[in-house]
């Protein structure tokens, strides 16, 4: 395992956001827990002189504030607006948050950048980041 430091470029930090209930049913609680947790992480890594772009920032309020995106099939819209992003905006490569393996989002993200072969590092609290995932 290598540790990376902060390179020049633009970073994707790809982090899991969506949460169901034991019947399918999204829990937007959950969802606001997971935006608060990706903004300390992304925070962290800003602060380690990582120049990022995290979609769950960008997008969540935006998901939260107009009603026709919260319901039970938006998330498929983000899914592609985020793909479209990836594909316009020449990130170095990602990095994955920890918890990404149980993402749909993250596991899409990971394996569009590894086609792309850009370089894929993965999150580790205090703000390590990694060529292997920790653990």
């Amino acid at each position: 395992m290598i540790v990376q430091t902060p390179q020049d470029g633009l970073w994707y930090f790809a982090h899991p956001y969506t949460c169901k209930d034991a019947e399918g049913l999204y829990v937007l609680a959950g969802e606001e827990a997971n935006f608060r947790l990706c903004c300390t992480r992304s925070a962290r890594l800003i602060e380690a002189g990582w120049l990022i772009y995290s979609p769950i920032i960008q997008t969540h309020p935006i998901h939260c504030d107009w009603p026709p995106f919260v319901g039970q099939h938006a998330h498929h819209f983000w899914y592609q607006y985020d793909r479209r992003f990836i594909e316009a905006a020449g990130f170095v490569g990602i990095i994955i948050s920890p918890g990404w393996r149980y993402s749909h989002g993250c596991c899409e993200e990971k394996c569009l950048f590894e086609k792309m072969g850009r370089p894929v590092l993965y999150f580790q609290d205090p703000c390590l980041v990694a060529t292997e995932p920790f653990g």
